[in-house]
């Protein structure tokens, strides 16, 4: 043990071997701490509505509007991914829309599909999921048909507010993760 001037509590001794083990797990922790924060995205930013974690070629006439209106909880913010599943189990696509934000999603071509949501407070752009995720999907698949009457194209146009409304007509169902779509990268 040698004994040093320490700026904290002058004229105690000090044991070097202890200040370097606490100097390098204060480095580690900092090296954590950097390698964190892509999760929470650039600048700590999160996610913009529209953004496609995936995507598919749409050259179909079906809109489909997804409304993110979770009502905070406790300074929480609940971010979605809204996902359309053809009958292929396919995502179609899958799209990011924040707290408080709709966006509308435009192609979509004649079918039937399911869809899927998940929220949470932080997306992890690397793992394609939130921290603490919830998983729900819609009770009833969505039908989208297209159909041209007197020269109008006449087309279907899905309008869903994640969080149940009164007098809503669809029931969201929790998922288990397992049965969850996908989203990372093929």
């Amino acid at each position: 043990m040698i004994k040093a001037w320490n700026g904290l509590f002058p004229g105690r001794d000090l044991d070097m071997g202890k200040l370097y083990q606490a100097s390098a797990c204060l480095c580690i922790a900092v090296l954590v701490l950097a390698a964190t924060l892509p999760a929470l995205g650039q600048d700590g930013e999160r996610t913009e509505t529209g953004t496609f974690i995936k995507d598919s070629e749409r050259d179909g006439h079906g809109v489909l509007v997804v409304e993110n209106n979770n009502p905070l909880n406790d300074n929480e913010t609940r971010d979605a991914v809204a996902i359309l599943i053809d009958a292929n189990d396919t995502p179609t696509f899958a799209v990011y829309v924040r707290e408080g934000e709709s966006f509308e999603v435009q192609g979509i071509e004649d079918g039937v599909y399911d869809f899927y949501f998940t929220v949470g407070e932080v997306w992890d752009g690397e793992l394609a999921a939130f921290l603490e995720p919830e998983f729900y999907r819609t009770e009833n698949p969505l039908p989208f048909e297209t159909e041209i009457k007197d020269g109008q194209v006449i087309y279907t146009q899905w309008t869903l507010t994640l969080e149940e409304v009164p007098g809503g007509d669809e029931e969201k169902i929790p998922v288990p993760e397992e049965l969850f779509p996908s989203l990372k990268e093929d």
